[in-house]
């Protein structure tokens, strides 16, 4: 019978690898990934499974026994504890902590879909029109017939002016939002992603207080109800009127990008 140490030295690498090739499937087959990362990446993920197994079978064939010190155990735990904080953290999704963390303002905001001297969002400088229909447009995100985006409020306000709108989003109540949206301490927000989580920002639109009495603050909802843009100052903010909200599951992809 082979010692601990024996098995150690030889099964160490395979183990390793092998642990890594078998998380990154279960990212892929479980969507897991989105809860940290645009959906795009999950094509870079896929010959990382390969790139994984490789080593596996290669450390395995290869016959190699691992010194038995403890840098080399060190060495194994450091690759395998991102590992452990997948299987330790089952629920990633971005909430109301990082909202309060996160949460700037809401920066600029376009009043005019069509004139290209409107006001953006601080991290759009560059972009036109034209690209940004493009982002709101190809990417994998669903939304019932109807719905828009609150990605499409900020950026197309003036054409939402005024008009019935419906959209998702989770509920924030907080007395510091009061500062940003004209005394009221209510909104609906999702994150934004350009790369990762942890460049997300949380865009929020105000809604009416009353309405939302109900709903504890991360609920998922959809809101119905008047869209306009209100100017305080040198700063304006999106805000929802008779507002009608209706609990609903979390999608499956909870960010906006």
């Amino acid at each position: 019978m082979k010692s601990p140490d024996t098995i150690f030295s030889r099964w160490l690498h395979p183990f390793v690898f092998g642990a890594w090739m078998v998380a990154l499937v279960y990212l892929l087959g479980s969507r897991r990934y989105m809860d940290f990362l645009r959906p795009e990446f999950g094509l870079l993920l896929v010959p990382a499974v390969f790139i994984a197994m490789g080593f596996m079978i290669a450390a395995i064939a290869g016959n190699r026994t691992t010194d038995k010190d403890a840098s080399t155990a060190l060495r194994a735990a450091v690759l395998l504890l991102p590992l452990i904080f997948l299987v330790g953290v089952p629920d990633a999704m971005l909430g109301e902590l990082a909202f309060k963390n996160r949460f700037v303002g809401t920066g600029t905001i376009t009043t005019n879909s069509r004139d290209p001297s409107g006001e953006r969002f601080p991290w759009e400088d560059g972009q036109n029109e034209e690209e940004a229909s493009l982002v709101d447009t190809t990417r994998p995100r669903s939304r019932a017939a109807g719905e828009c985006f609150i990605t499409d409020l900020y950026r197309r306000a003036g054409r939402y002016e005024g008009r019935r709108v419906v959209f998702t989003g989770m509920i924030m109540r907080d007395e510091a939002l009061k500062e940003h949206f004209g005394g009221r301490d209510t909104a609906v927000y999702r994150f934004l992603i350009t790369c990762c989580a942890a460049d997300a920002l949380p865009l929020a639109v105000a809604v009416d207080a009353d309405r939302a009495e109900p709903f504890a603050n991360d609920q998922w909802v959809r809101v119905s109800g008047t869209f306009s843009l209100h100017h305080v100052d040198d700063k304006s903010f999106p805000l929802v009127t008779d507002a009608a909200l209706e609990p609903i599951e979390a999608p499956v992809i909870p960010y906006l990008f």
